[in-house]
């Protein structure tokens, strides 16, 4: 299980890091006019098993006490259009304000699961079971994308540094949270939770045979969760309002 994760930024341009890619585009003029878009491209996701022998299980955390295990790496890759809205130095440091017109996002699922050639068909049975909680969360990747990306749209970003390099960098890489961070939630996050829940119902029972129907018991149990802390929110806030 891998959440995604992307680098600082250091400067305007197209910067490449490694397998994480941060696109950055810019106009540093203050009041230029943008077209304020989002776009996203979602891929399809890919699933790999790899077989492990016996002498290399060391090194994939493969034990006779654990004959498989799944990663899966929710990856959200951001360009960014923004404007320098304002930008001084100071005694303290460089001050930089940026307004964010336009992200495009590039999306991936990978998923690799690592089996032990001594894995039985049940072991690589509830495996699949993970593969599949990742992969119906991520037929709503465009969805999610879209709303953690168009919620920031127009929104100034603020960042501080020794110098203007860094104060960039540093604005570039909290919109770029901004962005990335709500989409973490709804897929990576929730991805989690859900296997989580999958796993206490394998392990309460023997489950061999019911992959599907305990997956959908997982994503029930996971949303019931969830609807019990907003309640439980809720009646906090009502109790905290002071009557009139």
């Amino acid at each position: 299980m891998r959440d995604f994760v992307y680098p600082p930024a250091p400067r305007c341009g197209t910067i490449f890091f490694g397998c994480a890619v941060l696109l950055l585009s810019s106009c540093s003029e203050p009041n230029a006019k943008q077209k304020s878009t989002v776009s996203v491209l979602v891929e399809e996701p890919v699933v790999q098993t790899i077989k492990v022998k016996a002498q290399d299980s060391s090194k994939t955390g493969i034990t006779d006490h654990n004959d498989a295990r799944t990663d899966w790496m929710f990856s959200i890759k951001p360009e960014l259009d923004f404007a320098i809205k304002e930008e001084k130095k100071a005694e303290d440091g460089y001050h930089i304000w940026i307004t964010l017109n336009g992200v495009r996002l590039k999306l991936s699922l990978p998923i690799k699961t690592y089996a032990s050639d001594k894995a039985t068909k049940e072991v690589l049975d509830h495996e699949r079971g993970h593969v599949e909680i990742c992969k119906r969360i991520y037929e709503n990747a465009r969805e999610f994308g879209s709303k953690a990306a168009n919620g920031q749209i127009g929104k100034t970003f603020e960042g501080f540094g020794a110098d203007r390099k860094l104060a960039l960098s540093n604005a570039i890489q909290v919109a770029a949270q901004e962005v990335t961070s709500p989409y973490r939630a709804d897929t990576s996050q929730r991805a989690d939770e859900v296997s989580s829940n999958y796993d206490l119902l394998c392990e309460s029972e023997d489950r061999s045979g019911q992959v599907d129907k305990t997956v959908q018991e997982a994503f029930a149990a996971t949303q019931e969760k969830s609807d019990g802390v907003q309640r439980s929110s809720g009646d906090s806030q009502l109790s905290a309002t002071p009557k009139k």
